[in-house]
């Protein structure tokens, strides 16, 4: 038996069907809702000083820690992060006067964001208030 065929041929428009692309779009927002963790940001808050000079007796030297590389300096002697620490709770900055609790931060080209982060950390959760040294270009 022969097939019939019909001498008319099917058109095609050139159209791509893209009916089922919001079907797609739909299941692949509900995989990535599904399938990501949330994740609580660790942070830590600041107090930045106001930038006006306040009038420190000579005897009263602001402390400078400072950061050079992996090193961590802290008024001109050399100690780990974990002795920084303790000399920073060791200077009970709680108890003082707002004015009191500046603790100058300077920090070298190759210095590692951790380093830069756990430093500033540490003078946060000792009540200090940090002041950024930036070098003029």
């Amino acid at each position: 038996m022969r097939k019939k065929y019909s001498k008319e041929k099917k058109h095609r428009d050139g159209e791509i069907p893209t009916g089922s692309f919001s079907d797609i779009a739909f299941l692949l927002i509900i995989y990535f809702l599904v399938a990501t963790t949330l994740m609580k940001v660790k942070t830590i808050t600041a107090d930045l000083p106001s930038g006006e000079k306040s009038a420190q007796t000579e005897t009263e030297k602001t402390p400078i820690v400072n950061l050079q590389g992996s090193e961590v300096i802290f008024n001109d002697k050399k100690m780990t992060m974990d002795e920084l620490k303790d000399r920073l709770a060791a200077l009970e900055l709680g108890t003082k006067e707002p004015g009191d609790r500046i603790i100058m931060l300077e920090s070298t080209t190759g210095t590692p964001y951790e380093n830069y982060f756990q430093a500033l950390a540490a003078i946060s959760a000792n009540d200090g208030v940090v002041a950024i040294v930036e070098e003029d270009e």
